[in-house]
């Protein structure tokens, strides 16, 4: 038999494959992305806002301005899978292997101290923002069968982001990779995998815990 026979069709075949799976991963993350931009707004209620797009389809930046007594801007940064790329997709299951979505809370006030709680096994050296970390104490915690590293500088750090990650409330916290609240940056932080409920509570309860950390 001629190769050329079959391999004419072969090709043929995995360009459409390749075709097919690129506009339904593409439709994917468009839906994706506009359900939770929806979630977003819906729980911060931004009088202004503005996005930039990440590379077309693997997500956006979002800063959101409130008008608020203490919260001066909620900015989320949403990284997805490339679920357009049949051949990249395979990679990403080892180097990202679920979405992403960054909060930061800006605060208009300066924030006491600074906490992280940090999901074991996410980092393989101290995060980037983390200064003089010889400085914070450590306890182990688990939520909901999770477990996390707690750091903090004082008592009050300890138990304020102790109480917003189990106010939250989340039916899987393996979702929550690290919470943090930082008194050089005057932000309150959250990275996690986005779903609907998750990112409308963290959002609430996120803007809830910059109140409380300013009384």
């Amino acid at each position: 038999m001629d190769m050329s026979s079959w391999v004419m069709p072969l090709i043929i075949v995995a360009a459409l494959g390749t075709t097919a799976a690129y506009f339904l991963g593409r439709r994917r993350n468009v839906a994706l992305m506009k359900e939770y931009a929806a979630s977003v707004e819906k729980e911060v209620k931004p009088v202004d806002q503005q996005y930039t797009w990440i590379g077309g389809y693997i997500g956006y930046k979002g800063d959101f301005k409130v008008k608020d007594e203490i919260v001066k801007a909620v900015k989320v940064t949403l990284h997805l899978k490339p679920r357009m790329s049949i051949m990249y997709l395979p990679v990403s299951r080892f180097t990202m292997p679920h979405d992403k979505m960054y909060v930061v809370i800006e605060s208009k006030r300066n924030l006491p101290g600074e906490a992280h709680l940090i999901q074991k096994g996410q980092y393989r050296f101290v995060p980037a923002g983390i200064d003089h970390v010889e400085k914070f104490q450590r306890r182990d915690v688990v939520l909901g069968g999770s477990e996390f590293q707690l750091l903090y500088l004082d008592a009050r750090g300890e138990k304020a982001l102790l109480g917003w990650a189990e106010s939250i409330k989340a039916d899987d916290y393996s979702m929550i990779k690290h919470l943090s609240f930082t008194s050089s940056t005057n932000v309150v932080y959250a990275r996690f995998e986005p779903e609907d409920r998750l990112i409308g509570t963290i959002l609430r309860t996120g803007q809830a815990f910059t109140h409380s950390l300013v009384k």
